[in-house]
C-alpha cells in the first residue's frame, strides 16, 4: 500500500485474492488493510498537510503537478486500461475510453487550482474590510467502487488536491489492483510524499476506521444506497463534510424473444 510515500505492507501481513471474473480465477494479491493501516495512512496525510512541502506549493504550483500527472496519465492509459479490464470485468472498449478521458479531468482542475477566489463584501459597517478567502479542508477520505475505479477516483482526487487537500483513498476490494499502479503516478508527476495514500482492504475494516477517524474532515463515497446510508450515519458522528454518489446497477429487461446468450 502506499502510506507518506512508501510502499509499505499491511500491518497484519495478510493479503487477499483478486478474481478476473472473466476467467473466474485469482490474478493479484492485494494488501489486506486495517485500522493501524488507515492511522497511519491518515497520519501521512496530516503531516502532508500541516507540515510538508505540499503546504508550501503555490495554488499555481499544484497545477502544474496536476496537469503534468494529466500526461503521464495519458501515456500509461493503455497499460491502466488493461489492468481495469482484467480486474473489473468490462469491455476494454469502455475502459480504454475512461483512461483517455481522465486526463482531461487532472487538466480541468490542475487549470482552476489557481482560480479557486473569495470575496470582498460591502457591509453597513464604515471603515471595515469584510472578506471570504477559500481554504482547504485537510484530510480527505476518496471511498471508491469496482465499476470505474480511476474513473470514479479522479472525480474525487483531481478536485480534492486542486484546492490543497491531502487524500486516502480506499478504492474497492474487487478492483484495486489499477489503484495501486496510478499510485506509482503520483511520485513519478513529483507530488510530495503523504499527498496521496492508498489503503486496500475491506469496507469494515478499512472504510469504517477511515470514516470515523477524528482526522479526516471530508469523506467522498461512492457506491450502493444501502452502504451509502451506514457511510452518511459514521459520517454524522464526526459532523464531516460529505458528498455520496448512489445508485444501482442499470437493469435490463430481457424479452422472451431474445437470444439469451447475447443477452448474458
Amino acid at each position: 500500500m502506499l502510506i507518506g510515500g512508501k510502499w509499505v505492507e499491511p500491518a497484519s501481513g495478510a493479503w487477499f485474492e483478486s478474481v478476473n471474473p472473466f476467467t473466474a480465477t485469482p490474478w493479484a494479491l492485494v494488501p489486506r488493510g486495517g485500522k493501524e493501516d488507515v492511522d497511519r495512512a491518515v497520519a501521512a496525510a496530516k503531516s502532508a498537510f500541516y507540515d510538508g512541502e505540499w503546504r508550501k506549493l503555490t495554488a499555481t504550483a499544484r497545477g502544474v503537478l496536476l496537469r503534468r500527472l494529466a500526461d503521464i496519465i495519458a501515456s500509461e492509459a493503455d497499460a491502466l486500461a488493461k489492468i481495469e479490464t482484467t480486474d473489473n470485468g468490462k469491455l476494454i472498449a469502455e475502459m480504454g475510453g475512461q483512461l483517455k478521458y481522465i486526463p482531461q479531468w487532472f487538466h480541468y482542475f490542475g487549470g482552476l487550482a489557481d482560480k479557486i477566489e473569495g470575496r470582498v463584501i460591502p457591509i453597513d459597517k464604515p471603515g471595515v474590510f469584510n472578506f471570504t478567502r477559500e481554504e482547504p479542508l485537510g484530510v480527505v477520505a476518496a471511498i471508491t467502487p469496482w465499476n470505474s475505479p480511476l474513473l470514479l477516483a479522479a472525480w474525487k482526487l483531481a478536485p480534492a488536491l486542486a484546492a490543497g487537500n491531502t487524500i486516502v483513498w480506499k478504492p474497492s476490494e474487487f478492483s484495486s489492483v489499477s489503484a495501486l499502479v496510478f499510485g506509482e503516478l503520483f511520485e513519478r508527476a513529483g507530488f510530495p510524499p503523504g499527498v496521496v495514500n492508498i489503503v486496500t482492504g475491506y469496507g469494515n475494516e478499512v472504510g469504517e476506521p477511515l470514516i470515523t477517524h477524528r482526522d479526516v474532515s471530508m469523506v467522498a463515497f461512492t457506491g450502493g444506497d444501502k452502504t451509502g446510508e451506514h457511510v452518511y450515519q459514521l459520517a454524522a458522528k464526526g459532523i464531516k463534510r460529505i458528498t455520496l454518489e448512489l445508485g444501482g446497477k442499470s437493469a435490463n429487461i430481457v424479452f422472451d424473444d431474445a437470444d439469451l446468450d447475447d443477452a448474458v
